[in-house]
């Protein structure tokens, strides 16, 4: 009975590795899209399936030793071949691909893959959904940031937008059950296809400094002394809150990103990145309080970004000697909470009936009313 459970767990484990290990190979590595991907999954599980009827077969023959010797040496070989690739190969994200696994071992048990993309679909098209799909940032957020970019059509307050915020946690829902929402639009612009990605946040609040904290304290003895009420409204709060990631996709199939920061676009934290595009690494660090975004790096003087073993950072062509940068990863350099792509929920702004939106505060515009929004190469986000 033990021998057969042992069995069982080797024969379950075998597959789940087998495959997972030839998806990530064809996703990440090669570059592949759907299905591709899956029938890689599917090629890679059949692998161990075809080791085990081959070992019942040699029972049945009298080959029982011969069948598990191969059986076991065919493991090893991967495991050796995965192992190499870990020690001696570049870096991988692995934080995105364990989202892409958990997405798709949850959506295979609620048949509920992809329903919601059909919207891209009727949007921009097959191809060019599944281009907006397949460049959607992974978002990993600064320590304190408790908001998920949400749908403003179900929630305009931080009640119903804030999740748990705990180290390496890969959330896609709020506590209040609101989905992780990004609103998207494709622009073509003299051979190079922009992708813009719009989060929304009901509130921002400035804490450079600590000066949301500082506000509170400076407020504490005129409030204990009865000089007044209560805490005056913080300056620095404001609601909604619209931030943006854009893709610039060249003819030569290089990618190329940068994020909105406080009303303008940059590529990494520096003063230098300001106005800047960088190689796509696949993620957007999102600032505690303000949301402002950048892209997650190490500064490398002197050299181009470190190239990872990953679609998401194609080899800048003909670009000019720019200060590089490696890419910080979560799970290698950031302990942070993220939402990878996978389980974002996408929504075509080219497709969505905008007039019902009221803002909350007339000078925080939405993006349908900014001037990137029709010039994705502005200045101003």
């Amino acid at each position: 009975m033990l021998a057969r459970l042992h069995l069982a767990a080797t024969a379950v484990w075998s597959i789940v590795a087998a495959g997972a290990g030839a998806g990530f190979l064809a996703r990440d590595a090669l570059g592949l899209r759907q299905p591709l991907v899956a029938f890689a999954w599917i090629v890679g599980a059949a692998v161990p399936l075809l080791a085990l009827a081959r070992r019942r077969r040699g029972r049945k023959q009298g080959e029982c030793g011969q069948a598990t010797v191969e059986f076991t040496a065919l493991i090893l070989i991967a495991a050796i071949a995965l192992g190499a690739l870990a020690a001696f190969g570049p870096r991988l994200d692995g934080r995105s691909f364990g989202g892409f696994l958990a997405f798709r071992v949850l959506c295979a048990i609620e048949s509920d893959c992809r329903r919601s993309d059909w919207t891209l679909v009727r949007a921009y098209g097959t191809r060019d959904a599944a281009l907006v799909r397949d460049h959607a940032p992974n978002l990993v957020y600064e320590r304190g940031e408790r908001q998920l970019p949400v749908d403003w059509r179900r929630c305009r307050s931080p009640r119903c937008a804030v999740a748990a915020d705990e180290p390496d946690l890969d959330v896609h829902r709020s506590d209040a059950g609101e989905r992780a929402t990004v609103f998207t639009r494709l622009l073509r612009r003299e051979g190079s296809t922009f992708l813009q990605y719009w989060l929304y946040y009901p509130e921002s609040k400035t804490v450079l400094a600590h000066s949301d904290v500082a506000w509170e304290a400076a407020w504490l003895i005129p409030r204990m002394r009865g000089i007044v009420g209560k805490t005056p409204e913080y300056p620095g709060a404001h609601p909604d809150d619209w931030e943006a990631y854009l893709v610039r996709l060249d003819p030569d199939g290089s990618a190329w990103v940068r994020a909105s920061s406080h009303g303008y676009w940059q590529s990494c934290k520096e003063p230098d990145c300001r106005h800047e595009w960088t190689a796509r690494t696949g993620w957007t660090r999102v600032s505690r309080g303000s949301h402002a975004g950048h892209i997650p790096m190490r500064r490398d003087w002197g050299r181009m970004p470190r190239r990872m073993l990953s679609p998401h950072m194609p080899p800048p062509s003909g670009a000019p000697p720019r200060p590089g940068g490696t890419p910080l990863l979560p799970g290698h350099d950031l302990h942070e909470r993220v939402t990878t792509a996978e389980g974002l929920r996408l929504i075509p702004l080219e497709t969505h009936d905008t007039r019902r939106y009221r803002p909350q505060d007339d000078d925080v515009l939405p993006p349908w009313e900014k001037d990137a929004y029709h010039d994705p190469e502005s200045d101003r986000s």
